[in-house]
């Protein structure tokens, strides 16, 4: 597997959230702790590190080997062999992918009318111009106004809109009791203070996204139950009532709301319900004490959890390709290549004259071929050829500094290759030493040598000679 984002990794991402919210929903089950503003961040907070868990655990990269050199037909029989596998996955791959896609685009294309429906559905609403007195004490409970609009079509109670916040009222809302009213409106008024609209319309994308992952919807559900209960107990402690609104919670239980409202906070949720009223009725203040501790051990154990399955469904990353050879004798025997004027440095480390540096000594010498067409062309002057001075005393040519004519040159290299040095030394041990050799053609050479040259280690001055008298 080369891409990062593959099949795979999807696969073994959603065995890692499974794990961790499967522990999430049972450890406060054993702790035996429920707070529901508490509850509300421990869900967020699991449902966070579900999204940042492929970012922060460790990637396994698997190790294929290679080789250095392969015949061709060799080569060609193995990529035959693995086509079929290869083009095989490639291809249920893309098929699942283009379901998870046709799914995603489904279920945004379902939360998108939905928003076109709680749309039609506010234009529809007729606005009250003179708010009820239960209205106008919950605003002032809640320290929040909003656009209040009772629905023609008995739609809501819902709340929805952000720039302007709007409460959907059904026509049975006027015939609840003042005190049912009064919590009904704080509890939407609630979710418009809250910002509970944009949460939720989070909630939806990601569930689009991830339709595919029941645990991650059981954990959006919980979230959305988790808010209410923490409106619920809100309502409770500014209306200092719980019996009213226990009341509107079982006489709205048997209202319908439209399924598109799902992307609006509403008032009620049926399955929700039972939950809901225990929370009200049972449940008891907890010591803070008891609630970092017990949230604290949860994020722990939760902690641990995530490096086990990390581990265990581990995400696989682009491979490292480990090269290895082959026998020798595997592989068909190629011929040396002919010797050439050039050859390549060798590895070591090169010197050049000076700090403790001696120079190489020219033992023997080679002189290069003058041509006759050189002469007659009246061609003459200097090549300057860098080298090195091998610790063997060969010298290995490493370019040309200044041309003179390509035969010139070719004969001069020619001639040099079979030069023979005493190698330069470091504290008495041979080392390779770079130097530049000037070789002239000259038409009248100097007295004593039929053809002139200079060889001129690069730390000396110009003008040093191994030439022979």
């Amino acid at each position: 597997m080369i891409a990062v984002l593959s099949l795979e990794n999807v696969l073994a991402w959603a065995a890692q959230v499974s794990v961790l919210i499967g522990m999430g929903a049972i450890l406060p089950a054993v702790f035996r702790i429920r707070h529901p503003r508490w509850h509300l961040a421990y869900f967020y907070a699991l449902l966070f590190s579900c999204f940042v868990l492929p970012f922060v655990q460790p990637w396994r990269h698997p190790v294929s080997s290679g080789t250095a050199w392969q015949p061709g037909h060799a080569e060609s029989a193995l990529l035959a062999s693995s086509a079929p596998a290869v083009a095989g996955a490639v291809q249920w791959t893309r098929v699942l992918g283009w379901i998870a896609f046709a799914g995603m685009a489904v279920r945004l294309c379902w939360f998108l009318a939905g928003l076109w429906r709680i749309r039609r559905y506010r234009t529809a609403a007729s606005p009250l111009r003179w708010l009820p007195e239960s209205v106008r004490r919950a605003q002032s409970l809640t320290n929040r106004a909003a656009v209040i609009c009772v629905s023609v079509n008995d739609i809501g109670p819902a709340a929805a809109g952000l720039l302007r916040p709007t409460v959907i009222l059904p026509q049975s809302f006027f015939s609840l009791e003042q005190d049912a009213q009064c919590a009904i409106a704080c509890h939407e008024l609630l979710h418009v203070k809250r910002n509970d609209w944009i949460m939720t319309v989070l909630e939806e994308l990601i569930g689009a996204c991830l339709w595919f992952h029941p645990a991650v919807w059981w954990l959006l559900g919980q979230t959305r139950l988790a808010r209410e209960q923490v409106v619920d107990a809100e309502v409770v402690r500014l209306t200092a009532a719980p019996d009213p609104y226990i009341d509107a919670l079982l006489m709205m239980s048997n209202a319908h709301p439209d399924r598109v409202l799902q992307a609006a906070p509403l008032f009620l949720q049926q399955r929700h319900l039972i939950q809901r009223l225990r929370c009200l009725v049972m449940d008891g203040p907890i010591s803070t004490l008891r609630l970092i501790s017990s949230y604290a051990s949860m994020s722990v154990v939760l902690a641990a959890l995530a490096c086990l399955v990390s581990t265990s469904f581990p995400l696989m990353g682009r491979p490292q390709i480990a090269e290895t050879l082959l026998p020798e004798q595997s592989f068909p025997q190629i011929p040396a290549a002919p010797a050439i004027s050039q050859r390549t440095p060798s590895v070591e480390r090169v010197f050049r004259v000076g700090g403790g540096v001696t120079a190489p000594t020219l033992i023997k010498r080679v002189d290069p071929e003058y041509p006759d067409r050189a002469r007659e062309a009246l061609t003459q002057g200097t090549v300057v050829v860098q080298g090195i001075v091998q610790s063997d005393g060969a010298l290995t040519v490493t370019g040309i500094l200044r041309n003179l004519d390509p035969e010139l040159d070719r004969n001069a290299l020619d001639a040099m290759t079979q030069w023979r040095f005493e190698p330069g030394r470091l504290r008495g041990t041979p080392v390779p030493v770079e130097i530049d050799i000037e070789v002239h053609f000259n038409l009248k050479p100097r007295e004593g040598t039929p053809k002139a040259f200079r060889a001129i280690p690069s730390s000396f001055r110009l003008g040093s000679s191994y030439a022979k008298d």
